[in-house]
């Protein structure tokens, strides 16, 4: 028999084994349970592309949380899968899945849909989701925030299943503890609620707002000074400019309460000096006044900048 004659029996007799033998594979290896442990095998690898592969959903427009490296980073990852087909009925199939995450046993029921046979023959399964799972974060005076150390916009954060995430908060001016949130489930959304705190960055800023601030009030050359929070009445004449001294600064401090953040109120103490005539003798006379207010403010962080908007707390005091 010539050789090329035995290379197609040879290759003619593989087919007809292997097309002998799909119905078996199928039922024994390209199954709903092996599918589910695949995509925890995925997981558990860190590679979410190949996760994709065993979910039925399109991959949502947003996938900055759905990244291998994102994934990697997770405190924790499924692990020790075992899952168990209950049904099928059709192109639809009932699983038992059952995982360690965070060193707890999950067990979860999941619906899983048959995809186009690969290479025609065998039996490819997928997980059957209504809606990604996702991390909601309210993150309070800020529009982005962190998951598993990578940034992504605030909001509604599509993600996959299961997994733990660590989710913060972290830029030049404001940061945030970071909670920990785990999803267990395709239909999971956790709401993680982020309070940022003030950055010793943020304080420097607000501290040289508020001495520029200051001092050019001091720099008036009248009573009232314009924009400032302090002032002197007097009904008596101002003869001439008057000259205005710092003589206690403010100590500078934040605190954030929702979404605003407040200065801490602090004492400021001014000098006033000049020369007046008195109203009733026409006398004149020198004019030096100490003056302490309570000074407080709102300070507003938009992207990377920082205005600070002064506020006097109560009346201006005589020393």
């Amino acid at each position: 028999m010539r050789p090329s004659r035995k290379l197609l029996i040879s290759a003619l007799t593989i087919i007809v084994l292997t097309v002998a033998a799909v119905p078996l594979l199928n039922l024994t290896v390209y199954t709903p349970a092996r599918a589910a442990e695949a995509y925890i095998g995925a997981l558990e690898d860190g590679n979410a592309h190949r996760a994709f592969s065993y979910l039925s959903s399109p991959t949502p427009s947003s996938t900055l949380a759905l990244s291998s490296e994102v994934l990697s980073a997770a405190p924790d990852l499924p692990r020790d899968a075992e899952a168990e087909t209950v049904s099928v009925d059709g192109d639809h199939a009932k699983v038992r899945l059952s995982y360690t995450l965070s060193s707890q046993e999950q067990t979860i029921d999941l619906t899983m849909v048959r995809l186009p046979a690969s290479a025609g023959l065998f039996d490819r399964w997928a997980i059957e989701q209504k809606e990604w799972p996702t991390l909601t974060l309210d993150v309070s005076g800020s529009s982005t925030a962190t998951v598993n150390g990578y940034g992504v916009s605030a909001g509604s954060v599509p993600v996959l299943f299961p997994a733990s995430y660590l989710v913060g908060f972290d830029a030049t001016y404001l940061k945030s503890k970071s909670e920990r949130a785990e999803v267990t489930a395709p239909g999971d959304s956790p709401t993680i609620t982020l309070s940022p705190e003030p950055t010793a960055e943020l304080e420097e800023t607000v501290t040289e707002q508020v001495t520029d601030h200051l001092e050019d009030c001091v720099k008036s050359k009248t009573l009232m000074p314009a924009g400032c929070v302090f002032g002197y009445d007097t009904d008596n004449e101002i003869i001439g400019d008057i000259s205005w001294s710092l003589e206690r600064r403010p100590q500078i401090s934040l605190t954030a309460s929702g979404n605003d953040l407040e200065l801490t109120p602090s004492t400021v103490e001014v000098r006033v000096k000049g020369r007046y005539r008195d109203i009733v003798t026409a006398a004149e006379h020198d004019l030096d006044e100490k003056l302490s207010f309570v000074l407080g403010g709102s300070v507003v962080v938009r992207s990377s900048q920082v205005s600070f908007e002064p506020r006097r707390m109560g009346d201006v005091s005589i020393m």
